[in-house]
């Protein structure tokens, strides 16, 4: 059953998460390609340990994404691929200000490090992750 807000239907579970593997997967793509590009080599990417500078540029790498994509699209990359956008829980508002998209943005790339708060939406009613609970927002179908 579709669940509504603001003559809107909510996004479901498995969209979300095809939109945000998309996402992920163009995005690692192009970080790979500016890797190598800059010196890198594969071996070294693949050998690499987790460290916490990672969190630094998580973060970063959300704000950028999100202050572009924000005022375009009502949402990421993913979201304007698979036909959604973001509106406020509150007033069903376009989320479409470049800093709102920034700190939502921000929020998902650092969060998924604890993963309890990117598995929120299993169990959500309005299928939210934590980062939307934080920010007052929902995913819908445009």
């Amino acid at each position: 059953m579709s669940k509504e807000a603001y003559g809107y239907t909510i996004a479901s579970k498995g969209e979300r998460f095809i939109a945000t593997l998309v996402e992920g997967i163009i995005f690692g793509i192009l970080f790979i390609v500016f890797y190598l590009i800059f010196g890198g080599s594969i071996r070294g990417l693949i050998e690499d340990s987790f460290d916490a500078m990672e969190v630094v540029y998580s973060a970063v790498s959300g704000i950028v994404v999100g202050a572009i994509f924000y005022p375009m699209f009502s949402g990421n990359l993913g979201h304007r691929i698979f036909n959604l956008k973001v509106i406020s829980a509150e007033t069903g508002a376009d989320f479409n200000k470049a800093e709102n998209g920034a700190i939502r943005e921000c929020l998902k790339y650092v969060l998924c490090y604890p993963i309890i708060p990117v598995i929120w939406i299993l169990w959500d009613k309005n299928n939210q992750n934590l980062y939307d609970k934080l920010t007052k927002t929902l995913v819908v179908y445009k």
